[in-house]
């Protein structure tokens, strides 16, 4: 093993996000720093809000969530209204289900409308679907700005369908699923917040202290561009979309993963290392 191909690998995926990329790495004897570039806010708003409600009302036959805070998202409107139900007394709306204990008193168990459909985008939205007892009816890649969203066409004309999104997601994808043939409510349910690094993450991107650096989206890549990245250190991404922010950004890319998978990026970076 090389002195470089036995520094850690970094990971920058939000907290929550990334488990499989993490797990698959450290299966193939890397250790990871997962020091996460940005915080993902929760948008709490009355769109939100009354599409939720909707939701949970049997509104929306389609359910379609991006990432692990989407599902926060739902649960977080969905607990008020469970409260309310069962004449329990609902907060203000403003806990963060994140931060809660899932085993403390009261929390309810997410169970949405009979013949609800759920496509959940990206392996951590499915697993975070399962932690709250629900399984999605199927589960797609991430989202890659230039490829489109991979779910049936809709049963009927107008099907109802509630898309709960990052701010950052490509704005064609409502496009897409109207020619489809839905009727799209389209919720942006998070936004990503870039955080302050710990100094010795940006000495260590600077100073090749990594033996490669994960790029899962074009968010993070192009955020990688502005940090100093060592000549040394294996740039890797997860799409297209992350492959083109980065040499945007005059990254030099090493790999991308041969599909959109926390496994597959793993198998990427591993390869990229070992021929450094």
């Amino acid at each position: 093993m090389s002195e470089q191909s036995s520094k850690p690998v970094l990971v920058p995926s939000p907290a929550g996000e990334g488990r499989e990329l993490v797990a698959r790495l450290r299966e193939l004897g890397h250790e990871v720093d997962h020091a996460p570039f940005v915080e993902l806010r929760m948008n709490r708003d009355s769109d939100a809000k009354h599409a939720v409600a909707a939701l949970m009302e049997g509104r929306f036959t389609q359910l379609v969530l991006e990432g692990p805070r989407a599902v926060d998202l739902v649960l977080s409107y969905a607990d008020l209204q469970d409260a309310r139900d069962t004449g329990g007394n609902p907060s203000d709306g403003e806990s963060d289900p994140a931060s809660e204990d899932p085993d403390a008193p009261g929390r309810p168990v997410l169970a949405l409308p009979r013949g609800t459909e759920i496509t959940a985008i990206g392996e951590d939205t499915a697993a975070a679907l399962a932690e709250v007892g629900l399984e999605p009816t199927r589960t797609v890649p991430a989202l890659d700005a230039g490829a489109g969203l991979e779910v049936p066409a809709a049963s009927r004309e107008g099907e109802e369908l509630l898309l709960i999104t990052s701010a950052t997601a490509p704005a064609s994808l409502t496009g897409q699923l109207q020619q489809a043939g839905y009727a799209v409510t389209r919720v942006t349910g998070y936004r990503p917040v870039p955080v302050g690094l710990d100094p010795q993450v940006v000495r260590d991107l600077r100073l090749a202290g990594y033996s490669s650096v994960a790029l899962p989206g074009t968010f993070l890549a192009d955020l990688a561009g502005h940090l100093g990245i060592h000549r040394d250190i294996r740039v890797v991404t997860l799409h297209a979309g992350a492959t083109k922010a980065a040499e945007a950004r005059s990254l030099v890319v090493h790999g991308q993963a041969t599909e959109p998978t926390g496994a597959a990026l793993a198998e990427a970076i591993d390869r990229a290392v070992a021929g450094s």
